[in-house]
């Protein structure tokens, strides 16, 4: 039940801080679509680490607050170290690809997804936002191939 509230909380500071913008500025379509992506990432991270050892659950929370707060590099540190714990989490590995696209770093972000993709077995929500990060970062590149291999790797995770 703590731990669930603690997650609650986090989720909505994240969603609290990307919400926010000066006076006067507006959003271009990709940032408004920004808190949506980052909630539904949150979401299917805390469904996927179901499964934690509780020093990696642990590591996980501080990084999430980590990110919440745009502390990129200090969230990578927290995500490292669960890492070490348990080299094949599949959550961190997709939390550090959405930091890596937060630092404009495609290529690891790529790295990192499909990655997590690797060691996340059966759940078909991690896949799918792994591949929406491997999508964002191609984009990023401007590698049409690897939008339209991305593109197509969601349409069938999406008819699951």
């Amino acid at each position: 039940m703590f731990r669930q509230l603690k997650l609650t909380a986090i989720a909505a500071i994240i969603l609290a801080q990307l919400s926010c913008a000066p006076a006067g500025y507006q959003k271009t379509e990709a940032e408004a679509e920004q808190p949506s992506a980052l909630a539904m990432a949150t979401q299917t991270w805390q469904q996927a680490s179901a499964a934690a050892l509780p020093a990696v659950e642990d590591l996980m929370m501080q990084a999430d607050t980590q990110i919440a707060m745009s502390n990129w590099d200090v969230a990578s540190e927290k995500l490292e170290r669960a890492l070490r714990i348990s080299p094949d989490y599949a959550p961190a590995w997709s939390r550090m690809s959405q930091i890596a696209l937060f630092k404009q770093e495609p290529s690891r972000a790529i790295q990192m997804a499909k990655r997590s993709n690797s060691h996340a077995g059966k759940s078909v929500e991690l896949k799918l936002l792994n591949w929406r990060f491997i999508r964002e970062a191609s984009e990023m590149q401007g590698d049409i191939e690897g939008v339209n291999n991305a593109s197509k790797a969601i349409y069938i995770l999406q008819s699951l």
